[in-house]
């Protein structure tokens, strides 16, 4: 009875120590493997984390190369602190001059910090250092930081929207196209009328012969401009006009003088 007692001990302590084994083995080799890897502690500062949490990934030009450890207010200035732990076996990547932004995994995806390199010949990042924050290049980043400028570009899809509705009703816009077509015809066809009306001109010289024409009307026109000839003397002359004026006189003496070059006439006419 006693030897059966014994065993069983033995056999539940060989069970136990086992399980422990094996607990203990996963905890080592996983969990980030955090007993056996050493980390450097980096700061940003941003606004706002836009639903970044701790534990989120922090990338170095896409490498996972650490977490976000903590995240807390500012007393100072309005602003958030982001505690990153960064591998040290990658710490040396990470010089003075890298800028981070947070971006998003996916359209839907979660929240991560980037970390932009700078120039390799720069100094190490050390324990405590802040990092600059860049602008946002995603363009959820974008959208979230604009905030209500944002807005302005779903109202403008709207508007479209509207025309777009707006212009398929009743085939409005089979219409427009339609109209479009014709004009666009109407033009080449005007085009090519012009392209002959040109030619023909032209042909046996014809463009000369206009030529001609307009340096004639040019030259009769500067000729009445200086008063040449006789309707250059009637336009530019004003003594001609007030002689004119004088002759036929007012409304009394102009109905006196018709009045007497009509009988004149008639005169004349029974005379002969």
């Amino acid at each position: 009875m006693e030897s059966n007692v014994s065993t069983q001990m033995k056999v539940g302590i060989f069970i136990a120590v086992g399980t422990l084994l094996v607990l203990g083995s996963i905890f080592f080799l996983g969990a980030d493997k955090a007993l056996f890897t050493s980390y450097v502690r980096i700061h940003a500062h941003f606004d706002q984390v836009q639903g970044l949490s701790e534990g989120s990934v922090v990338s170095l030009s896409g490498v996972t190369v650490g977490n976000v450890e903590q995240i807390t207010f500012l007393s100072e200035k309005n602003a958030l602190d982001v505690k990153m732990r960064i591998n040290e076996n990658f710490i040396h990547k990470i010089r003075h001059g890298s800028e981070v932004e947070i971006r998003t995994q996916g359209a839907l995806g979660d929240k991560f910090v980037f970390i932009i390199p700078s120039d390799i010949k720069s100094e190490v990042v050390k324990e405590g250092d802040v990092l600059e924050v860049a602008k946002a290049s995603d363009l959820l980043g974008i959208i979230g930081e604009r905030g209500k400028e944002a807005d302005k570009i779903f109202d403008i899809i709207d508007d479209l929207h509207k025309i777009t509705k707006s212009m398929s009703a009743d085939n409005r816009l089979g219409k427009i196209m339609g109209n479009l077509e014709t004009a666009s015809t109407n033009l080449s066809k005007t085009s090519k009328e012009a392209q002959f009306f040109v030619a023909q001109i032209n042909e046996k010289d014809g463009g000369g012969k206009l030529s001609k024409s307009i340096d004639k009307l040019d030259s009769i026109l500067t000729k009445i401009d200086k008063g040449q000839g006789t309707l250059g003397a009637l336009i530019n002359d004003p003594s001609v006009h007030n002689q004119l004026k004088s002759m036929l006189g007012g409304p009394a003496s102009r109905k006196n003088n018709i009045k007497t070059l009509l009988r004149t006439s008639i005169e004349k006419e029974e005379q002969n």
